[in-house]
């Protein structure tokens, strides 16, 4: 009988549930965005296969799991550094802008996107596309709160470009400076225009 770690079995599946979550975001982030197969993620916490599907049914399940786990701690990282920034808003959006750069250039956003590509249909999951909604809000109302006359044009295209921008800064085709540089001239741009 497999050893029980927690005080009640709740209290175990818990503890076995965010192991399993922690090894396969270490595993992707590791891989560079490698999707490892579940046994891969079993072995890595010492669980065998079959005991992993008591936790995720599927790639595509741990992908959805993943998104859900990290979503809200993206969203709670880029809002620490619109709130730091202080009252003045156009400096609130320039957060949002580092923040978010930041989180595809150098955080797990990059590698756990590279491996949900492999499963592409976790995104139309509602529980993942309700999570990712929310982040559109947030530059939404920056935008708005700063004063950009355009809004729903200015947002797609500000968040293309720090995309962009963090593509080339993980490429190491431009350091984060000069994109910030560029990306913040972008913004200043559609906030006066």
């Amino acid at each position: 009988m497999p050893k029980i770690t927690g005080a009640s079995i709740e209290e175990h599946r818990a503890s076995q549930h965010r192991a399993l979550l922690d090894a396969a975001e270490e595993l992707i982030n590791s891989s560079g965005g490698t999707l490892p197969t579940l046994a891969e993620v079993g072995e890595a916490i010492g669980l065998a296969r079959s005991s992993v599907y008591l936790y995720v049914k599927s790639r595509k399940d741990l992908i959805v799991q993943l998104l859900l786990d990290i979503i809200p701690k993206w969203i709670e990282q880029i809002n620490s550094g619109i709130d730091a920034a202080g009252d003045d808003n156009v400096e609130r959006l320039l957060a949002y802008v580092n923040e978010t750069v930041d989180l595809f250039a150098e955080g797990t956003h990059g590698p756990l996107m590279i491996a949900a590509q492999h499963v592409p249909e976790a995104f139309q999951d509602p529980r993942v596309r309700e999570a990712h909604d929310a982040l559109a809000p947030i530059a939404r109302n920056l935008l708005v709160e700063a004063g950009c006359q355009h809004p729903a044009a200015a947002l797609p295209i500000i968040d293309s470009a720090i995309q962009r921008g963090a593509d080339l800064i993980s490429s190491g085709r431009a350091d984060r400076d000069t994109v910030r540089t560029v990306l913040h001239a972008m913004v200043r741009g559609a906030v006066n225009s």
